[in-house]
């Protein structure tokens, strides 16, 4: 019963990607101090959030403060 299934063509594999080109070394020097200039910027624009966030990462780890958590009367 071949007639009812066709033939498989598997196309020819794609070649490899051509290697990557080399970075020199003022390229790398240049992307290392750009890189840490942004973020030496972004440490300074996020300098007085500290004061402001309320909860961490892991939401309000606060204890509770005073009373048996029940109602009184």
């Amino acid at each position: 019963m071949s007639f009812l299934k066709p033939k498989v063509y598997m196309p020819p594999a794609p070649p490899p990607p051509p290697p990557p080109a080399k970075a020199s070394d003022e390229d790398t020097q240049r992307a290392v101090a750009l890189s840490e200039e942004a973020a030496m910027s972004e440490r300074k624009k996020r300098k007085g959030r500290a004061s402001t966030v309320v909860a961490g990462a892991l939401g309000a780890q606060a204890e509770k403060t005073g009373g048996s958590g029940t109602l009184l009367g």
